[in-house]
């Protein structure tokens, strides 16, 4: 079933049911504050979310899980406000917590095999070949200078270079010598040194900026266009977070990332760039990880890693990531 179609239908029965409240005070057949209505009947937003989750469910254990705590959760306190149970927050978490664990195990065990996305099948793609090079025959013939003699030959490609760019050929020798010899080693040194500044000033001009960005239920793409990378925080409860740097701008110096999600996978995909260096520090309580060139799976896994002369590079990304629950993968993409 659609997404779309889903929050359609949603957001219909919510204008309808408001219009008939409104129609039948009116009337005078109701007397129904939309207060009362929404203090009463609030837990169907968590039932909704629920049930879309399971709905949408795309080969996402995470995604399942997910809706099933969030159709108790609101379920639960639907059935308090409508006074058909009388269990207390207190006891009802106490089950749910275990349960929960439970189900996230199953998951794990049984979840079926992504299939690989575009983006995945992106390192494996062959390269698009470049245009042949033209063939012999579609050369330029040169056969007729070879054929001149040594002065006719000589003096051929000189008038052909006059008439292009309007100076004799030595001359233009003659300028580009000169032209260098004004360049002294000082100015040479000094050019370096604006260089080491720009770099120093890029270091630090990010600090004061970051991108925050969080979530309660839902996904998080970055990276669809070209973007300027800054230091970034992304948090949310349940969802998937896909992070595409291909498309980055990235800074000189080092720039953090920190990601952090309760139920949900986390894919990061990095360009693979001798002049970057990569730091990945990741952790999950359930779930597989493959961080760059190591992969560990099961419970209560830690894994960090970094590519080659990290601490040579002048661009350096350090990326922390944390999840309870979900699928971590950091891949380089050519």
């Amino acid at each position: 079933m659609k997404k779309g179609w889903i929050d359609r239908f949603f957001g219909g029965l919510v204008l309808i049911g408001i219009g008939v409240v409104f129609l039948l005070q009116q009337m005078d057949w109701i007397d129904i504050s939309i207060g009362s209505i929404i203090s009463t009947y609030w837990p169907l937003i968590l039932i909704y979310a629920g049930l879309k989750n399971i709905m949408t469910l795309n080969e996402k254990g995470s995604s399942l899980v997910g809706g099933f705590i969030l159709l108790a959760i609101g379920g639960y306190f639907q059935s308090r406000e409508l006074d058909l149970i009388s269990v207390t927050p207190g006891d009802f978490f106490k089950f749910l917590i275990p349960i929960f664990l439970i189900v996230g195990g199953l998951v794990v065990i049984f979840k079926p095999q992504h299939k690989r996305s575009h983006s995945d099948n992106r390192m494996n793609s062959p390269i698009t070949p470049v245009e042949h090079p033209p063939e012999p025959s579609e050369l330029p013939s040169l056969h007729h200078l070879s054929d001149l003699p040594d002065g006719e030959s000589q003096s051929t490609l000189d008038k052909q270079f006059e008439e292009k760019f309007g100076m004799h050929f030595d001359d233009k020798i003659s300028s580009n010598s000169e032209d260098t010899k004004g360049y002294t080693n000082h100015e040479r040194h000094h050019d370096n040194d604006d260089r080491k500044k720009r770099y120093k000033f890029n270091e630090n001009h990010g600090e004061g900026k970051k991108i925050n960005k969080s979530i309660f239920i839902g996904d998080i793409h970055m990276g669809r266009d070209y973007f300027e990378l800054k230091p970034t925080n992304i948090s949310q409860f349940i969802g998937d977070t896909v992070l595409d740097l291909t498309k980055a701008q990235i800074p000189y110096g080092k720039t953090t990332i920190n990601i952090s999600a309760f139920i949900g996978d986390i894919k990061i995909y990095v360009p693979d760039d001798m002049d970057l260096g990569i730091k990945v520090s990741a952790n999950s309580f359930i779930g597989d990880m493959t961080i760059l060139s190591e992969s560990k799976s099961g419970f209560i896994s830690t894994v960090s890693s970094s590519t080659p002369y990290y601490k040579d590079a002048q661009k350096r990304i350090n990326i922390n990531i944390s999840a309870f629950i979900g699928d971590i993968k950091v891949n380089t993409v050519a």
